[in-house]
Formats: structure tokens, C-alpha cells, sequence
């Protein structure tokens, strides 16, 4: 929230397992849900979001959380098609691949040393 209106907002699980080989099983924070409100979204490269930052902010939330769970970062999520570059580029998460179990969305993970990385990237900013 800022400004009296909301600015995005996530939903997370806590009770799923990991799936990249070295992690296996491990718990994760698993992202059900992630969205910025429309108006501080890009649509286009000349547009100015109202706030910018706010998925990167979320996304440092679900891994503090992990971390504040004993998980370690660790955090998974399904993306669609126009975040897989937010999430792989600038989180710096695994693509794992097409999900056929889940309407073939991308499944994206992030390991501790990940999580590690993208914290440390936003302390920098």
C-alpha cells in the first residue's frame, strides 16, 4: 500500500517441495500469485509507472520469508509468458521448463544463492 491505494500484491504457499536436482524436495516459499497494479506496469518503453519496483520488492518479501522459515530463499513460482524475463533476468531464477501439469506456464526457481544475489543486487540500487 502506498498512498492510500495498493500497489501489488502476492500470495504465497508455504508448503511445497523444491524441484531443481540440488534441492530437491527442500521447502520453498511457492508464489501462487504476484501482480502490480496496471498503473505501475510498463505497456511501452516510453511509459512512466506511477512506483517503480514493487514486483522487486515483492519478490524480496517471499524470500525473506523463506529465509525467516529455515527455507533458505529458496522460492518457486509459475510464470507467464511476459514475466519469464523479469523473473529469470532480473531475479536471476532457474527456468525449469514448461509445466504440462500446469497449463504448460513456465516453472522458475530460486535457489539460496539466488536469493542471495537478488538482495544483494537491491541493497545496491
Amino acid at each position: 500500500m502506498c498512498q492510500g491505494m495498493t500497489q501489488g500484491m502476492m500470495i504465497l504457499d508455504t508448503l511445497r517441495g523444491a524441484r531443481l536436482q540440488s534441492q530437491h524436495r527442500k521447502p520453498i516459499i511457492y508464489v501462487e500469485y504476484l501482480e502490480n497494479a496496471p498503473w505501475n506496469r510498463r505497456h511501452q518503453p516510453d511509459d512512466r509507472p506511477r512506483f517503480c519496483g514493487v514486483g522487486s520488492l515483492l519478490m524480496r518479501a517471499a524470500i525473506e520469508l523463506s529465509r525467516q522459515e529455515g527455507f533458505k530463499g529458496r522460492v518457486g513460482l509459475h510464470a507467464l509468458p511476459q514475466s519469464i524475463s523479469f523473473y529469470v533476468n532480473h531475479c536471476g531464477m532457474a527456468d525449469l521448463g514448461a509445466d504440462a501439469s500446469y497449463q504448460n506456464l513456465r516453472y522458475l526457481e530460486m535457489m539460496p544463492e539466488q536469493a542471495d544475489a537478488f538482495i544483494t543486487m537491491g541493497s545496491k540500487q
